[in-house]
Parts: C-alpha cells; structure tokens; sequence
C-alpha cells in the first residue's frame, strides 16, 4: 500500500480529488487529500501560513506526492526541503512563484479582480471557470469548480492583507536539477499557454521526469478527464 499525498489547486479543494480517492483506494493504496489552510473546510488564521510545513505534516513517512497548480507548487517545494517524504512527484499544471505571466493572462487575473471588487463573487468564480477549464468542460466540472472557487473567496478575503505565505529559500524551481525523485509532470492540452511553458520547464529541469498531456482537459484534468488522469496517475504510483 502506498500513500499518496493529494494537493488541490488554488480554484479547487480536496473535492476536486474524488475521482482519484475512489481510483487509488480501489488499488490498495491510502489517498491522503486535504483542505489547504483557507480553502474547503481548513480555515486560514493570520499571521503566518508555512503551505509545506502544512504538506509535511500530513504524512508519517515516505509517500507518492501528487499537487495540481498551485498545489503543485507546494508539493515540488515539499520534495526539495523534505525529500525523505516523497518517493514519487505528480505535478499538474504547476504555476511558479517567479513567472513573468503573458498580456493574457494577466487581463484574466485583472477581470476577476474587478468582479472581486465590485463584490460579485460568483461573477469572479465564473470568470475563473472560464479561464482555467477548457471550452467543453462537462457543466457539472464548472459548477463544482466555481463553488470550491467561491468557497476560497469566503475564507480568504476577510483576511486580506492578514495573513502573510513562507516559501522555503531558495526556491524549489531554481534547483530543479538537484531533485533526485521520479516526476511525472501533467498538463492539459487546453491549458494556458503560460502554464503548458512552466510545466515544460519543470520537466526539462528535473533529471528524472517526463511529461504527459492529455487531450481536451484544461487546468483540472482530474474531474475534466478523470479516466486519462486516473491511468496515468495510478500506473506511476505503482
């Protein structure tokens, strides 16, 4: 049996996972998937949030680490500062903490932004789904992803300006050729341009991964395409 650490993304909660819990579980192995501080159930409390001393914490040894997006960004520095925990990397969709985002991207951050302060939550959740998931993402996908969207503006923007994130230095992404860790970077053909360039990035970087695209899924292939994710993930794991 193997654990297998799950880390949402930042539009996303452990609810994103379920179509892996229910794969993984049925294979034998011991799915761990929680809610990130401020995100689902976990509530977000000021001052401090360390999001990889929140990942180590959850595992009593060595397991399968898999993170999406945001997520993904958590579990690559987990594997750099503590890689006495992680045995096996799933990166899907990672987003970089030092990433010169294109004119595209950022006029979809500023166009939720603006419906954030117009107050209109579910208008900036839409815009989200819009952004993030492919054209043909099946309706029951987008509105799972706007509600764990809108429930991450709940927990999260009382606190604004309260509550300050730590990375561990240097960063992860800058030493990706000392990972010594089987890596299987994930990203959908859908995705955007600058999340398909980071994931090829990270790929080129870490000397003992490789890279997978799976067709028609956006930033979430785990409920967009959770059979092709499914394959991939538990053939790796093993």
């Amino acid at each position: 049996m193997t654990d297998v650490l799950l880390l949402h993304a930042g539009i996303g909660d452990r609810r994103m996972w379920e179509p892996q819990i229910a794969a993984l579980s049925a294979a034998g192995h011991r799915p761990i998937a929680p809610d990130l501080p401020g995100f689902g159930e976990a509530p977000l409390e000021p001052e401090t949030i360390d999001y990889v001393g929140f990942a180590a914490e959850q595992l009593a040894g060595p397991a399968a680490v898999v993170g999406c997006s945001f997520g993904a960004r958590v579990a690559l520095e987990l594997a750099a500062a503590r890689p006495d925990l992680v045995d096996r990397l799933v990166l899907v969709g990672i987003g970089l903490g030092r990433w010169e985002w294109s004119e595209a991207a950022q006029a979809g951050f500023e166009e939720e932004e603006a419906a954030l302060a117009r107050g209109d939550l579910a208008e900036a959740a839409a815009q989200q789904g819009r952004m993030w998931l492919a054209d043909a993402a099946e309706p029951g996908v987008r509105e799972l992803t706007e509600a764990m969207t809108v429930r991450s503006y709940d927990q999260q923007l009382p606190l604004e300006g309260r509550v300050k994130t730590v990375w561990p230095e240097p960063s992860a992404e800058e030493r990706l050729g000392e990972l010594d860790v089987p890596t299987l970077v994930v990203v959908g053909s859908e995705d955007l341009a600058d999340i398909r360039a980071m994931c090829e990035q990270v790929a080129a970087g870490i000397p003992a991964a490789r890279l997978e695209t799976i067709e028609g899924a956006g930033h979430l292939p785990s409920i967009e395409r959770p059979a092709e994710f499914n394959r991939l993930l538990l053939d790796f794991v093993r």
